[in-house]
């Protein structure tokens, strides 16, 4: 064998060993991976934490469509409807009903960003369907005497029942996205104080009439929006606060 065939074999020899060694580790990471996601699931075993039950009264809802998250209701109005959420589907309601059909008037449902358990102020949309349906008697809240026998608004999540009062009905709209201003729609979360305060000096400016009612850093809200047509990106919003 002369000395360029023995230093062929030699690289070729040298490249297998390479190969066979990453061949190896690749095995081994992932044996390391695998033992770890094991004992992280041994670890959740352990660990106690209570996932409350679907209410009996929204249990055949929930075994139809697992989106399903609540039910919005306002004695004296149309407003009375399932209200879902999909995390993962962006706006999915918006065009789909209860059934995953397409539909115009599609259904009332939360914002993929809130978190029901932990979120201090829930968002739920709606169109303003000229029929009256979804949330098309909403801005009946404009009207001051209507609001006066309307306070109580009751949104039930699929787990707990609670009852909201409103603090105050408001028409805004969608800024432009190079404007520097607070946009209602992204408080969707447990924010600090300072985010919150921006949130109450929002509801200071833009709402309709005064309602005396007041909010504070740890309450939490409840915010249904819906289009409104008195501008460009009109919006109409009403806000609440929890009391039970």
């Amino acid at each position: 064998m002369n000395i360029d065939t023995r230093k062929i074999v030699r690289v070729i020899s040298l490249i297998v060993l390479i190969a066979s060694l990453c061949v190896l580790a690749v095995y081994i990471i992932g044996d390391l991976r695998d033992a770890k996601t094991e004992d992280d699931i041994k670890g959740l075993k352990g660990n106690d934490v209570k996932v409350p039950e679907v209410l009996d009264e929204y249990a055949g809802l929930y075994a139809e469509n697992s989106d399903t998250i609540g039910w919005l209701k306002i004695d004296g109005m149309t407003i009375d409807y399932v209200v879902m959420q999909a995390p993962d589907e962006i706006n999915k309601y918006l065009r789909h009903d209860f059934y995953g059909k397409d539909s115009t008037r599609g259904c009332l449902f939360v914002d993929e960003y809130c978190d029901i358990f932990n979120s201090d102020n829930i968002i739920i949309y709606g169109h303003n369907m000229k029929d009256g349906s979804m949330f098309g008697t909403l801005d009946s809240y404009a009207d001051e005497s209507f609001y006066a026998e309307h306070k109580i608004i009751r949104f039930d999540t699929i787990y707990e029942k609670h009852s909201y009062e409103v603090v105050a009905a408001i028409s805004t709209s969608i800024p432009a996205k190079d404007e520097d201003v607070f946009r209602y729609y992204e408080y969707t979360s447990s924010n600090d104080e300072e985010t919150f305060l921006d949130y109450a000096d929002f509801i200071e400016k833009n709402k309709l009439y005064d309602t005396g009612v007041e909010i504070n850093p740890g309450d939490k809200l409840l915010t249904l929006s819906t289009c409104a047509y008195h501008t460009t990106d009109g919006r109409f919003v009403v806000v609440a606060r929890q009391i039970s």
